[in-house]
């Protein structure tokens, strides 16, 4: 409670660094801030050409169901490769002037709340005009974003900290986040990922997999970024239902009976899937895990703040 009153005394310090981060991203860019939204749409494009033209993937809407996990990923990830610069380029700072250290993270990630902030906006107007159904539950956007900010919070601040000490540890994290992308549910539905059963052991590896099979569909609900997105696509595509939806996969040449058969295929998936990991459990954990991490990375912080002026 103590450094939350001083971090308040200190607000207009945060709100000018938050200001400035805002000013500094895109200085000298003639499109300024339209390219925070251009670069994910462009890539959204990519994905959508790769995985719904090539590969046929059945999800309808598929540029919305992108869209929906890319805004709460794009926000994470960001903040994570902005916390590993966020002392270091304020050293001048730190060692002239006294404030809440934490205040350093804390501005890097309300900047990027802003970016999201924005972001979703222009989701909603694209949405409105793919008559995708634009209702009441997309209130539920603001605890998906909370639990991402808290996990992002800590995951930063410990990474802002090492960062001072170590110059490895962003060449680490950006290849780290790559791999951790295809870890998260952006590209594809969850049900890919729970529905996978135990195959043929063709090498160790593949041994290993099936073994802890259960185990990493666990860890895998358990990771807030994940319930994050989750939570996205439940408040605006699903309309607050389970987001643990499996889609059927139906092609043009299918009979009208095949294609209920497929339906109900998908129908009795999706029921398993949905009774054998129920969600609201994983959204308890998931935020446990968001707190604790906000918690131990805050204290790392606090315990290495003391030496930034030094070590910089």
């Amino acid at each position: 409670m103590k450094e939350l009153i001083e971090i308040w005394r200190f607000r207009e310090v945060l709100f000018n660094l938050v200001r400035r981060n805002l000013k500094v991203r895109y200085k000298n860019s003639a499109l300024g801030f339209l390219w925070s939204l251009l670069n994910p749409l462009m890539q959204i494009g990519v994905w959508w050409l790769v995985f719904k033209v090539i590969w046929e993937m059945p999800e309808k809407n598929y540029t919305a169901f992108l869209i929906t996990g890319f805004l709460p990923w794009l926000f994470f990830s960001q903040c994570v490769l902005d916390s590993t610069a966020c002392v270091t380029q304020d050293m001048p700072l730190v060692k002239k002037a006294y404030f809440p250290r934490a205040i350093l993270p804390i501005s890097s990630l309300l900047s990027n709340l802003v970016h999201l902030a924005l972001a979703f906006v222009v989701a909603v107007v694209l949405f409105a005009i793919w008559r995708v159904n634009v209702n009441i539950h997309y209130w539920l956007v603001i605890p998906s974003t909370l639990l991402v900010a808290t996990f992002a919070y800590g995951i930063s601040a410990m990474l802002a900290a090492w960062s001072v000490l170590y110059a490895d540890v962003k060449f680490i994290v950006g290849n780290l986040l790559g791999l951790w992308f295809f870890l998260t549910p952006v590209l594809y539905p969850i049900h890919r990922v729970l529905g996978k059963q135990p195959t043929e052991a063709e090498n160790w590896l593949r041994q290993l997999i099936n073994v802890f099979l259960p185990y990493i569909k666990t860890v895998y609900l358990l990771d807030p970024i994940t319930i994050g997105i989750l939570g996205y696509r439940s408040g605006l595509l699903r309309g607050g239902e389970n987001p643990i939806i499996v889609s059927p996969a139906i092609t043009p040449e299918m009979t009208p009976e095949q294609v209920a058969a497929v339906y109900a295929q998908a129908a009795e998936k999706q029921a398993l899937l949905q009774a054998q990991y129920p969600i609201g459990h994983y959204i308890i954990g998931a935020a446990i895990v968001a707190l604790a991490t906000a918690i131990i990375g805050h204290l790392v912080f606090r315990r290495l703040s003391w030496t930034f002026a030094e070590k910089g």
